[in-house]
């Protein structure tokens, strides 16, 4: 241990708490007794400072606990990596699936995933908002909840494990996790995440915490002196991984929807970090870096007892501000060492595609004799883009196909068709949502093209406008979704609300890029509804509901059957 240092985290932390602890009017007091502060070097896993708690000799916060290495549940603070492993090439190679990365889009809607006992597990995030379509890049920084476990369902749990006890954490056994690992459903120590983070700050190798470096006895001679090869350990991270995972944690432009800008978590240097809060409000986390300091704060009650309007932002996140700044006073600003093998491209900002080219659609659609030819709508550049960092070969290839000019007749807002004079015509720019985003796309009022043709400048040739259709990243297999109910779910009828006003909503929607032509609800097999929603009347027993949709050409749509079980 650093003396300094030592001192230095527990007069910070003592100072914090005690201004969490301060009555003040018109509030609840915050019931936040015990921190517990790791620093060490990312480079030599020295332990430079380890505060268990503020006050050992204190039994009324359980000051003897040393919190440093308590398990406790670390909140999102395990996010980062569940994303490095999406991110790392090799970890994706060796597990079966194609890298993401931070420029990968995903959609931050409500989305009910199966658990292994067959229950519905819908994540909810920390603001109890959906944000749509998001980059990775602003979903781990931003720290949405329920993209972190859209990531962890497409790696899986073996890849985030092995790779959270590669990096040293031991808490992380053979157990059945469930999704809600990524969101600190598993328990760590302190000192062992600080010490993986430790990974992310010196390119992607393994660090041991080194709390003792030689012992000897009365005479001098030495009983045991730490190996000269312990750190750093083997690569387990590649360096670009690493790189990109620190580059997100500390954009504070990509955090600011979920922490605001200029955050606590800002330094007057490069620094990355990243805050964990558990549901019940037992704990709550920062732990961050720069290129040769790693510091992890815990903040909580050793006794387990819930605090009170405390979050990592505002609990832990002070006192590592002040600790890293504090130990970082009078040294030189470092940036974070860029790797080779990473690559920069300009891309849509709401969906990580390639923009499309200036005036690709305008030459598409083209005057002769005063009229307009197909196609009515054409591509468009999308109007915000920003450049990501992506592993060589990962960087996208599609070009953008949201957002599309459309030609509308100026006399009754409707697309124009063939033959409408120019005069009429104007162009008009709109962004089509994938099919699962749609929904929350309506909720917000944003605009979406007129499907049908004006009756002055008709289309006869065409059964439904000209078009492209968006997807998301992730590809269903099914044509149809069901959007309620939710797999597995269990329905008590109750006794206080007349029988015929108890009713489920039963809808499906369609995958990305199918059209329907009509679909037709069932259940158990008997027919329910023409349509792709409505009311059930519930009855006690186990139901399963189907949908059977057909496209204009004809062709079968499937949905996964959804089966739930009303009581009494």
């Amino acid at each position: 241990l650093d003396l300094d240092a030592q001192n230095t985290a527990r007069q910070v932390m003592q100072r914090r708490l005690a201004e969490l602890t301060e009555t003040r009017d018109g509030e609840p007091p915050r019931e936040v007794r015990n921190a517990a502060v790791v620093a060490l070097n990312p480079h030599s896993g020295d332990v430079l400072a380890m505060v268990g708690s503020p006050n050992y000799f204190d039994p009324r916060i359980d000051g003897a606990v040393n919190a440093a290495l308590t398990a406790r549940q670390p909140g999102s603070s395990i996010k980062p990596i569940t994303y490095a492993a999406a991110f790392d090439p090799q970890i994706a190679a060796a597990h079966g699936y194609a890298p993401l990365t931070p420029g990968t889009m995903m959609v931050d809607v409500r989305t009910a995933f199966v658990t292994k006992e067959g229950r519905p597990y819908v994540p909810q995030n920390y603001d109890r908002r959906w944000h749509g379509p998001v980059l990775l890049r602003q979903s781990l920084a931003s720290s949405f909840n329920l993209i972190a476990v859209k990531v962890l369902d497409t790696v899986g749990f073996e890849a985030m494990t092995e790779l959270a006890r590669s990096l040293g954490i031991s808490t992380f056994d053979n157990r059945q996790f469930g999704l809600a690992l990524t969101l600190g459903g598993g328990e760590v120590r302190l000192l062992e995440l600080t010490a993986a983070y430790a990974a992310f700050a010196n390119g992607g190798q393994r660090i041991e915490p080194v709390l003792i470096s030689r012992v000897a006895d009365s005479t001098g001679r030495v009983l045991y002196r730490r190996p000269a090869d312990l750190n750093p350990g083997p690569r387990v991270l590649d360096a670009r991984t690493a790189y990109l995972i620190t580059d997100i944690l500390s954009d504070d432009y990509a955090r600011r929807s979920g922490f605001g800008a200029g955050s606590v978590l800002q330094l007057d240097r490069p620094a990355a970090a990243k805050t964990g809060t558990t549901t019940d409000w037992r704990d709550n986390w920062t732990v961050g870096y720069t290129p040769n300091l790693v510091v992890g704060v815990w903040a909580g009650n050793a006794d387990n007892e819930p605090m009170r309007h405390v979050s990592g932002v505002t609990g832990a996140a002070p006192i590592w501000h002040d600790v890293m700044a504090l130990l970082l006073k009078g040294r030189p600003a470092q940036p974070f060492p860029r790797p080779d093998g990473l690559v920069e491209r300009e891309i849509c900002a709401d969906n990580g595609l390639l923009p499309a080219k200036e005036n690709q659609g305008a030459t598409e659609i083209t005057p002769t004799s005063s009229s307009i030819l197909q196609p009515s709508a054409v591509p468009a550049r999308c109007p915000h883009t920003l450049t990501e960092i992506f592993i060589d070969g990962t960087e996208p290839r599609r070009v953008d196909d949201w957002h599309i000019a459309v030609a509308l007749d100026r006399r009754t807002g409707l697309r124009a068709g063939p033959g409408c004079k120019l005069d009429f015509v104007t162009l008009q720019t709109y962004t089509r949502y994938p099919a699962e985003a749609e929904a929350w796309a309506r909720r917000q009022g944003i605009p979406q093209p007129p499907d049908i043709y004006s009756p002055l400048c008709p289309n006869p040739d065409a059964e439904s406008p000209n078009r492209p259709i968006p997807h998301a990243a992730a590809p269903s297999p099914f044509s149809l979704i069901f959007t309620s109910p939710d797999q597995g779910s269990v329905y008590r009828i109750s006794p206080k609300i007349p029988r015929d006003k108890q009713k489920i909503r039963v809808a499906v929607r369609p995958a990305d890029g199918v059209r329907v032509a009509r679909v037709e609800l069932r259940v158990n097999g008997a027919p329910l509804a023409a349509g792709p929603q409505t009311l059930w009347q519930m009855s006690p027993g186990e139901f399963t509901f189907e949908a059977v949709g057909v496209d204009p050409a004809g062709n079968p749509l499937p949905a996964r059957p959804v089966t739930v079980r009303i009581v009494e």
